[in-house]
């Protein structure tokens, strides 16, 4: 700012919001500026100390300096500003400044006081001996830290108030009934302080200019019907907005909200409300905004409920149990209609025809409604400029059109559906961030234009019946002799499920340049080669990686373990060799407990010898595992798997690993799955076995150990009888086995021997059935081309089953 503006000694009225001073501090010299009536610095980007020197400017009735980086800790220049009128600091850091009611209260012509995100904590002043606040119409106190009973304070005596705004700020106790005094109130927000509780004071009659009251968030805990009672009548022609969004209301809506007449919002989601939705809803034509989803609503809702509802632009009934009976020829008054959320109410079975009459919705919600039907193609022109589509947990059929035109849509969900068909040969998307397309009936190749959705973040495809390999994503008139020929997928890209299909081939490069990717599954395909060393240097945020059930070989790369955000690796069921790398140790958040980790919506966990389903949309959940099950690892358990101390489940069985378990393995404090079974292990169990707290499935079944098993409260809570089978050198309880002479018991190892008689008669039958059933079909064979392959076919078929389900399917069955 120029020092020359002081030379304006006449200046009454200076503005300069919404400039960039670039984190500049305001000058000293506005203090010389005593003319000024008129300061509006808001949206500058100033930074500091205010300077005191402003309390020189005695003719000043305005003073905004909100939305920058600034800070005071002493206020007492407020008190020379004695023509001040309208004050906004919203923002500025007051967190050490002292007696800020005091000074307010020596400004006897304030009408505006905006003190929201000042960071204030704590107490403040209970009352004023004496207030010269009688003017003030205005007071926001919002988005603040006052951890304080908002029972007895100074503002509940501004009679003049209409404006009162003291949302999220931690106000805690009932809601005192000195509201009632305040009859010159025109809004009343106490939204978002969640340890704020009661009903609404009863004495509320004189309150006949209230327009806004907003209770969101605030624990009511109390019937609706009786709440609504006690909204002054006198002010329902008048009332606008009312928001009781989470606030713990039951009972039904009563049948007269339809008597208020002007509201342009109301908002009752997120509650237990029951019963039927009133018919006389139908009638509040200014109503804007209606909010009623996540309650327990149920019943119909016909045309009738809609009829006047002619400036409605969002609709929200989502997570009820309505359904909407209207008719194919409807047409819906709400043409300006742009935000619908319909989530698991009924809509079907036929696609609801109505939709195509609201061409204006930009964020259409209609997953989970019931809906079995063909996506009918007008849809992809009535929402082709939609924002956001959701129609996933249906039975829509069909084919996606060969060309897909969603121009600002940056969310796609059509996921567990029956779409059938290849994907779309073309899409346009320059904004699509996220698609799912997962649990359907789609075939073909996955397209080389996924390469060029730059904006895509997510991509699941999971589920489906796709072939081929990774998209080649040559760049028009390139040759795939030519390295550089090839784009890759978009950097933005964070999610890639591709998991069970019939994906073949190598992991291709493609993901080089996505390098915010956190999340890559391929499991359940066909894919073969080796596990790519450039995953650990091209994908440093990689936090899940899983490639199991594919047909992978070779070592585990070293360089995998520079991915120090790792804490989900899932390797099992393919043929990777060699040892496993001590390195394992660098997985630095798998060596955090409660290390912050990243998931998708949904993913699939192997582990406690099942498979259990996770529903975290991106949140810092801890789960960290290692399964490198089922493969043909050799060598020692490396020692230093034990300073994994975030580890929650480890699977390294069904390999060929050998030598004893390591005695630090007591150290993964945080581990609930344990499994190495199907090993060469030998040696005595760690004691330190016991000290696992946390511990609530183990398998050391067939291996090679010897001695007696540790005692401890947590592993005689596992309830898995078979964890210690095929161990003939174990003693001791569980075991009847005793540890005092070498003797074996007389039933020491029934179960174990009658298990091998099971297994051994088993395998016996089988191949005398086996031998029998070829001699029959030789003679056939011998002279049906087209049989017979198709028999040998059939063989290696039951081999690669057999040989999964009793060797190393740990999945879903126990071994046996």
């Amino acid at each position: 700012m120029p020092s020359s503006i002081v030379s304006l000694k006449h200046l009454r009225y200076l503005d300069l919001s919404y400039n960039d001073f670039k984190q500049a501090r305001i000058p000293l010299f506005m203090g010389a500026l005593r003319s000024l009536r008129y300061i509006n610095f808001s949206n500058a980007n100033f930074h500091g100390e205010i300077p005191s020197r402003i309390g020189n400017l005695s003719e000043l009735r305005c003073f905004d300096i909100s939305n920058n980086d600034l800070n005071t800790q002493d206020l007492s220049w407020l008190h020379h500003l004695s023509l001040l009128r309208n004050l906004d600091m919203s923002g500025v850091d007051l967190s050490s400044a002292r007696d800020w009611v005091q000074w307010l209260n020596m400004l006897p012509a304030l009408r505006v006081v905006r003190l929201s995100d000042c960071r204030f904590s704590g107490g403040v002043e209970k009352t004023l001996t004496h207030s010269n606040l009688t003017h003030i119409e205005v007071l926001d106190l919002s988005r603040n830290s006052f951890n304080f009973s908002v029972h007895h304070n100074w503002f509940w005596g501004l009679t003049s108030l209409k404006e009162l705004h003291l949302s999220n700020s931690e106000w805690s106790g009932p809601i005192p009934d000195a509201l009632g005094n305040m009859s010159s109130l025109q809004v009343i927000d106490l939204s978002q302080n969640h340890i704020l509780s009661g009903n609404i004071p009863r004495n509320l009659a004189s309150l006949c200019d209230l327009q806004i009251l907003n209770f969101e968030e605030v624990n009511i805990n109390g019937d609706i019907e009786k709440l609504m009672e006690r909204l002054p009548k006198c002010s329902w022609n008048k009332l606008r907005v009312l928001n009781f969004y989470r606030s713990n209301l039951t009972g039904e809506i009563p049948v007269w909200i339809g008597n208020l007449s002007s509201l342009v919002s109301l908002d009752l989601s997120v509650n237990e409300l029951v019963g039927h939705v009133p018919i006389g809803i139908g009638a509040l034509s200014n109503l804007n905004y209606l909010g009623l989803g996540s309650n327990k609503l149920s019943g119909l809702l016909s045309e009738e409920h809609f009829a006047g509802l002619v400036n409605l632009d969002t609709l929200d009934l989502e997570d009820n149990s309505l359904r909407l009976g209207l008719g194919e020829d409807w047409v819906p008054p709400f043409q300006l209609l742009t935000i619908g959320f319909f989530r698991s109410c009924d809509l079907g079975p036929q696609f609801p025809a109505w939709l195509r009459q609201a061409p204006e919705i930009v964020h259409l919600d209609i997953s989970n409604t019931n809906i079995i039907d063909r996506l009918p193609d007008w849809f992809w022109v009535v929402f082709r400029n939609a924002i956001s589509l959701f129609l996933s947990n249906n039975q829509i059929s069909g084919a996606l059109p060969a060309k897909l035109e969603i121009e600002s849509a940056s969310v796609l969900d059509i996921s567990n559906n029956s779409l059938s068909g290849t994907l779309p040969v073309y899409v346009t998307g320059p904004q699509l961030e996220r698609l799912y397309l997962s649990d359907n009936y789609i075939t073909g190749n996955i397209p080389a234009y996924f390469c060029e959705l730059y904006s895509l973040k997510e991509l699941d495809l999971s589920n489906n019946e796709l072939t081929g390999g990774f998209p080649q994503c040559l760049k028009n008139g390139s040759s795939a002799s030519d390295p550089y020929s090839f784009n890759h997928f978009g950097s933005m890209l964070e999610v890639l499920d591709l998991k069970n299909n019939h994906l073949s081939g190598e992991l291709l490069d493609n993901l080089w340049s996505a390098t915010r990717l956190v999340f890559l599954d391929v499991s359940f395909n066909k894919l073969s080669g080796s596990v790519p060393a450039w995953i650990g240097e091209k994908l440093p945020l990689l936090g899940v990686f899983i490639l199991r059930s594919n047909m992978f070989c070779g070592h585990l790369p070293k360089e995998l373990m520079k991915l120090e955000y790792l804490h989900y690796l899932d390797l099992a069921h393919n043929s990777i060799s060699g040892n496993i790398p001590s390195s394992l140790v660098d997985l630095k958040t798998m060596a955090i407990p409660g290390g912050l980790n990243y998931f998708p919506e949904s993913i699939s966990m192997f582990t406690k010898h099942q498979e259990l389903h996770y529903t975290l949309k991106f949140k810092g959940s801890a789960v960290t595992l290692v399964d490198l099950s089922c493969n043909s690892f050799i060598g020692q358990i490396p020692k230093e798997l034990s300073l994994l101390k975030g580890l929650q489940s480890l699977n390294l069985s069904g390999n060929q690993l050998s030598g004893p378990i390591p005695d630090g393995i007591g150290g993964l404090r945080e581990l609930e799955s344990l499994d190495i079974s199907y090993n060469g292990l030998s040696g005595e169990i760690p004691s330190s076995l016991s000290d696992l707290t946390f511990l609530s499935w183990l398998n050391l079944s067939y291996n090679n150990l010897s001695g007696q098993i540790p005692s401890g409260k947590q592993l005689q809570t596992l309830n898995n009888q078979y964890m210690y089978i095929g161990n003939p050198g174990l003693c001791g309880p569980p075991l009847v086995n005793n540890c005092s002479t070498n003797e074996r018991g007389k039933n020491s190892y029934e179960e174990d021997e009658g298990t091998a008689r099971d297994r051994s008669s088993f395998y016996i039958s089988m191949s005398l059935g086996f031998v029998m059933g070829l001699w029959m079909v030789f003679c056939t064979m011998m002279f049906k081309e087209k049989f017979r392959d198709a028999y040998f076919q059939m063989i290696d078929n039951i081999y690669d089953k057999v040989y999964l389900f009793f060797f190393c399917d740990n999945d879903n069955v126990y071994h046996v």
